[in-house]
C-alpha cells in the first residue's frame, strides 16, 4: 500500500468515525486529499474557539503568519490552528508528556510542526494512542519562524480532537460572546425614540480597564426623553441541549431614586423579532452604590426563550427628569459551564 493511499484511507476512516459520533467535536472545514473532496462537516464547539487573540485559522493561514515575521522570531499572539495530523515527528516523551507532530490542511498542501505539543489545558499525554496520524485537531499556541519553517512553539497545546482516545470532552456551546473591548461587535443600536445625540456609545479599552458599551440620555447638559436598544444578532439557541444562560457585567450610575431603574433599564428577549419580554434583574445583581461605576456580574436564565431566532436587547430609557448611565460588557449567551 502506497503512503498516499494509506493517508487517504486514514483520513476517510477518521471522517466516517467522527460523523457517526454526534457527541464528539468535528471541525468545520474542508479537509481534502488529492482527488478527494470532503464535504463540510459541523464542528459543534467552533464558537468556543473565538477569543481576543484571534479566530481559529487553518494551517495555510498559520504558515503565512509565520513567514510574515522575521526569521527566528515568535508572534506575541497565540492562535487556534485547525489541522489534520499528518505525521508524528517525535514520539511521546514519557518523562515530559509531550509529542511533536506535523499538521496540515491537505495531504500535499502546507504543513507545520507542533513542537513538543501538550494535551488539553497543558496536561501531559500519558499514552501514544491519545494523538495519532489521522486525527483532526485544533492546536493553540504561538507561531515561530524557525529559519523559514513556521511552527507552533513549545508550550502549544491540544484544544480539541476527534480521536476517541484523546480524552476530549466538548465544552458548553457558546452562541454569542462579546466583550465590547473593540467596539459594538455583532450587536446593533436601534433607536425607539431618538435623542439629539447618540445614547449608546463605545468606551474603548485602556491599559488599565476593559472596554464597554454605555448608554446615557443626558446629552450635553440636559436629560432628554429617549429610548435606545442595544440588540443582539438573531441566535439559534435550539442547538443548546443543556440549557441556556446569558451572563454579562454592568453598572448603573445615577443621582436620585433607584425605584425607576427597573422601568428605565431593562433586559428584553424575543423569539420572533416582534414580541418582547422583560427579564428581571435581581437587586443583588446591580452595583450597590449608585455613585460608583463598579461592574457587577449578572446571570439570567434563557431556557424559556429557546428558539431558532432568539434575540436579546439592553433597552435603555431616559426622561427629562431621570437620565441614568448604564454600562455593559462581557456578554456571553450559551450553555452553562466553563468555556474551552
Amino acid at each position: 500500500m502506497t503512503k498516499s493511499l494509506r493517508h487517504t484511507l486514514l483520513l476517510l476512516a477518521a471522517i466516517c468515525m467522527v460523523v457517526a459520533c454526534e457527541d464528539r467535536a468535528i471541525p468545520s472545514d474542508t479537509l481534502g486529499t488529492d482527488g478527494i473532496t470532503q464535504g463540510k462537516v459541523v464542528y459543534d464547539t467552533i464558537a468556543n474557539m473565538r477569543s481576543a487573540s484571534g479566530d481559529t485559522i487553518d494551517v495555510a493561514e498559520a504558515v503565512q503568519i509565520g513567514l510574515g515575521i522575521p526569521s527566528g522570531s515568535t508572534t506575541s499572539q497565540s492562535y487556534y490552528v485547525l489541522g489534520y495530523v499528518k505525521g508524528i515527528t517525535t514520539p511521546l516523551d514519557a518523562n515530559y508528556g509531550n509529542v511533536t507532530i506535523n499538521i496540515c490542511n491537505k495531504l500535499n498542501n502546507r504543513q507545520m510542526l507542533c513542537y513538543r505539543l501538550m494535551s488539553f489545558k497543558g496536561a501531559k499525554f500519558t499514552d501514544a494512542s491519545q494523538i495519532q496520524i489521522g486525527d483532526i485537531v485544533v492546536v493553540y499556541g504561538q507561531i515561530q519562524n524557525r529559519y523559514g519553517a513556521p511552527q507552533l512553539t513549545q508550550g502549544c497545546r491540544l484544544v480539541t480532537s476527534d480521536n476517541p482516545n484523546s480524552g476530549y470532552v466538548p465544552g458548553p456551546k457558546v452562541i454569542v460572546k462579546e466583550s465590547f473591548d473593540e467596539g459594538i461587535g455583532s450587536f446593533a443600536v436601534i433607536n425607539k425614540q431618538a435623542a439629539s445625540g447618540d445614547v449608546w456609545q463605545h468606551v474603548a479599552a485602556t491599559d488599565a480597564a476593559q472596554g464597554f458599551m454605555r448608554a446615557n440620555g443626558k446629552i450635553g447638559e440636559a436629560a432628554e426623553n429617549a429610548e435606545s436598544w442595544l440588540v443582539s444578532p438573531s441566535m439559534d439557541l435550539s442547538v443548546c441541549g443543556n440549557g441556556v444562560q446569558m451572563t454579562f457585567s454592568h453598572y448603573c450610575y445615577y443621582n436620585g431614586d433607584a425605584s425607576e431603574r427597573d422601568n428605565l433599564l431593562r433586559v428584553m428577549v424575543t423569539t420572533d423579532g416582534e414580541n418582547w419580554t422583560q427579564i428581571p434583574i435581581d437587586a443583588e445583581m446591580w452595583n450597590a452604590n449608585a455613585k460608583q461605576k463598579r461592574f457587577t456580574a449578572v446571570t439570567l436564565d434563557l431556557a424559556s426563550y429557546i428558539s431558532k431566532n432568539t434575540q436579546v436587547a439592553f433597552a435603555y430609557k431616559s426622561t427629562t427628569d431621570v437620565a441614568m448611565q448604564w454600562a455593559v460588557q462581557n456578554v456571553r449567551i450559551g450553555e452553562p459551564g466553563e468555556d474551552e
